[in-house]
This record gives C-alpha cells, structure tokens and sequence, in this order.
C-alpha cells in the first residue's frame, strides 16, 4: 500500500494558484490540505476553491504542522530560500519553484540546509530533468553519435513551461525567461560552466559560456522572440582533438537540430543522415 503524502503550499498567486491545481487534479497519492496566503484572495481561494482543510495568514504555523510532509513553495522569488530553509529545519520535504534564490549565497544557504538533512527530498522545479525528447537527446550524446560536443545555440524561448508564464517579475530577464534554457544547456554540457559573458542589445542578452573542458553555448535572451522561431542546434565534434600550428583541430561529425520544445518532431542529422523522433 502506498504511502499518502500530506503537503502544504506557500504562495497562491499567478504561479502558485496553477500549480495548486494541478497538483489536487493531476497528483497521484499526495493529498493537498493546507496553504498559506498573503492576501485575502488568496486565503478565500485556499478556503473555497481548494477547499483545504488548514488556511493559514502566518506562514510559520504550516511550516509547523506536524500533520504536513511535504511543502511546496511558490511565493516571492525573494523569499523562498528563507521559507525553504525553514521548512528543511523543520523536517519537511521541499519542492520549491525556479529562481530557488535572486543571488548566490541565498542558493547555496538553501543548498546547505538540503544537505544537512539527506534523509529529506529538496527539489527544484524543473521541465528539463522529466522531459522524454530531451531525455532522447541526452541518450544520443552520450552514446557518441554527434562525438564531444563543441557548440549549443539556443534562445530564451525554446522551452515551453507554467513558470514563464505565470511567473512575478524579477527584475532579471534571465531569471524571468531564460532559466530552464540555461539548465537544458548545462544539462547537455555535463560539464560545470566556468565562464559566462553577457553583452547587452537594446531589450536582447546574449550570453556566451564556456566549460573548462573548451564546450560553449550560446543563449539569446530577449521576452519577445517569436516563438515559432524559435530553435537550439546541438554542433558535435569528434571525441580526439587534433593539434595544428593553428591549435586544436576538430573534425566535424553531426549536429543535433530541435524545433521548439513543444513540437512533436526533431530533426537528426548524423554523418549526413537524418531521422526524425
């Protein structure tokens, strides 16, 4: 028999408020029974629309709840890492909405608290990690078929997902649009990204990053890209690099092209061959 888990949400806003109801919908064996809200619409939403069982105006006393195994977080991006860490300490499982944090201490504070307490699950949302095409591209690179990756090109749009959509400014446009993007590009690199610049055209970012191991990517940011345009090219090399007066040599194998997260077909290219998934 499987264990029916209790949780609780902080934050019921645009963002939360989708993800309250497709977790009551859509969320097999985790019963949704209390929340907490800053405002008084979100506290009657929480009464009559989920009809939960705790509303809470204090997000300290659901964070306390014994009754509760699990919370998710979906408030101010400026506030999670304090109310994550808070609920880490106080035994709680955590899934907490993309930024975790707005800088790097606040994310590696939330980082430390999850490590402090291995028994506990702390997860970041994330449509990269639970994709099947993306989980097919990943197959295909690492079974050599395009060689060591040289280049990704890719721009802020390519992903599909409830964050950009219902998400409350940041202040960043990175933050705001380019997230699941820059993990797709860390994900595929499997490299830690050492460098990043960022060069500013009018309302457009683009950034450029590399790896240690001479990877890079490129990722155009910019909140009114046409998204049918939209597109990421995977540039393969072959495993060995060659030395020239030049430098290192690489001889160009295959390339990996993907319309659009959202569209059903990607396009293969292999040694000048093609399949489509």
């Amino acid at each position: 028999m499987l264990y029916n888990v209790k949780a609780g949400i902080i934050g019921l806003d645009n963002l939360g408020s989708v993800y309250a109801k497709l977790i009551k919908s859509h969320v097999k064996n985790l019963n949704l029974i209390a929340a907490y809200g800053r405002t008084q619409k979100e506290l009657l939403f929480a009464k009559n629309d989920l009809s939960l069982e705790y509303v809470y105006s204090d997000e300290k006393s659901l964070i306390q709840n014994h009754d509760i195994d699990l919370i998710f977080i979906f408030s101010d991006a400026e506030r999670r890492p304090h109310q994550a860490i808070q609920a880490i300490q106080a035994g709680k499982h955590v899934f907490i909405a993309n930024p975790v944090a707005l800088n790097y201490e606040d994310a590696c504070a939330v980082q430390k608290a999850a490590q402090s307490r291995p028994s506990q699950v702390v997860m970041a949302s994330s449509i990269v990690s639970f994709s099947p095409l993306l989980d097919l591209v990943r197959k295909d690179i690492k079974s050599g078929k395009i060689g060591m990756i040289n280049h990704l090109s890719i721009d802020s749009s390519f992903m599909h997902s409830v964050h950009k959509t219902h998400h409350q400014p940041t202040g960043s446009s990175i933050f705001n649009y380019a997230l699941d993007e820059l993990e797709l590009c860390q994900t595929l690199l499997d490299i830690p990204i050492d460098n990043v610049k960022v060069h500013v055209q009018r309302d457009t970012l683009i950034c450029n990053g590399e790896t240690k191991e001479g990877s890079s990517f490129t990722l155009i940011v910019q909140p009114q890209i046409d998204k049918g345009q939209s597109y990421m090219t995977i540039y393969g090399n072959t495993l060995h690099r060659s030395r020239s007066q030049r430098g290192d040599l690489f001889k160009q194998r295959g390339e990996i092209y993907l319309p659009r997260i959202s569209s059903v077909t990607s396009l293969y290219k292999n040694n000048s061959r093609q399949r489509e998934t």
